[in-house]
């Protein structure tokens, strides 16, 4: 199936994804403005022939063309199996997953399903525990993960890991959300963790983002590999990587890297997500200052990463690829 993103508010074209289902708008925003995207087969283009119905995702200025033959209700709803809306799922290391569903109109309206994730991102579901009571279903759903991560050893992938540096991870000691953590661990006391870069008492992990109050208000701290965190490092990269060029900043001292495979930049490993949000604060403020005939920006930070990625990847096409730094100049 062949999906036509057109991004008119911010005057960047367009892009094609090939996918089973409709591409969520946090996945098309990352796949829009860098250049490795969440699919390989993007092709940018003009799409002004088309008259196929557009509609809007929620005010953020995507448009969407449904280029299959499937209709454009059962294309921008969420992922559905057998009538049941995923509400919940989580995959490990191994390509294996749970899921969690509902379908109000059924008999029993709750589902938990085992799945395994294929190399093109699909999934096959089956094993289908049905329950009539939701806190049934998501019992079941827990234990499922719980006895998986018992047996294999496996770890979540793509799932959100927040270390407890205040203290012991107990009752009241972390946020109760809609969806609550699918487990934690507790460290036998306060240990290094993230190369030594904070302490913490041990982690919890949740298949769902925490927010930034929540965040502060328990003393939490997110690990850097996490989903959310990964999506802001790669855009910030991009401005960072732009401003490093133009300042000709030493390969030693660089934040980033550019990858022609990608054709991107990407986060040196040893450099933290503090210290890139610290630089792409910098190097935002002096980038707007030097711009010809434009003055000092008041956006917001997440209007400064939008349209600083927009633009790091519009100078990264026009310009030929810079020369391999050596291993020496990059450490």
């Amino acid at each position: 199936m062949k999906y036509t993103f057109s991004f008119t508010e911010i005057n960047y074209g367009s892009i094609e994804i090939e996918a089973d289902h409709m591409p969520d708008e946090s996945i098309v925003i990352d796949a829009i403005m860098n250049g490795e995207a969440f699919y390989k087969d993007t092709d940018y283009r003009d799409i002004k022939g088309y008259d196929e119905k557009m509609v809007e995702i929620n005010g953020a200025g995507v448009e969407i063309a449904d280029t299959a033959d499937t209709s454009l209700r059962e294309a921008i709803s969420n992922e559905t199996i057998h009538g049941y809306e995923i509400k919940r799922a989580v995959v490990f290391e191994n390509n294996r997953g749970f899921a969690l569903a509902e379908n109000p109109n059924a008999v029993e309206p709750f589902v938990t399903w085992q799945f395994t994730e294929e190399e093109n991102g699909q999934r096959d579901y089956y094993w289908g525990h049905y329950c009539t009571k939701e806190d049934t279903a998501t019992r079941d759903y827990m234990q499922r993960i719980a006895e998986h991560t018992e047996t294999y050893g496996f770890s979540e992938r793509d799932a959100y890991k927040y270390y407890s540096t205040g203290r012991p991870v107990d009752i009241g000691t972390f946020p109760k959300t809609e969806n609550e953590p699918i487990r934690f661990v507790n460290f036998d006391s306060r240990e290094d963790v993230e190369q030594g870069r904070y302490q913490a008492w041990g982690y919890l992990v949740y298949d769902a983002p925490l927010t930034e109050k929540q965040i502060s208000d328990y003393e939490l701290k997110a690990a850097p590999d996490n989903p959310d965190i990964k999506s802001r490092m790669r855009d910030m990269a991009q401005v960072i990587g732009i401003w490093e060029e133009k300042k000709k900043v030493p390969g030693n001292m660089r934040f980033t890297s550019w990858i022609p495979d990608l054709e991107a930049f990407v986060k040196k490993d040893f450099v933290s997500p503090e210290q890139m949000m610290e630089r792409f604060n910098y190097a935002s403020e002096k980038m707007s200052r030097t711009a010809p005939g434009k003055q000092p920006t008041s956006k917001t930070i997440a209007e400064q990463l939008k349209d600083g990625a927009v633009q790091a990847a519009k100078d990264n096409a026009a310009r030929p690829t810079p020369p391999t730094h050596t291993n020496k100049e990059d450490r």
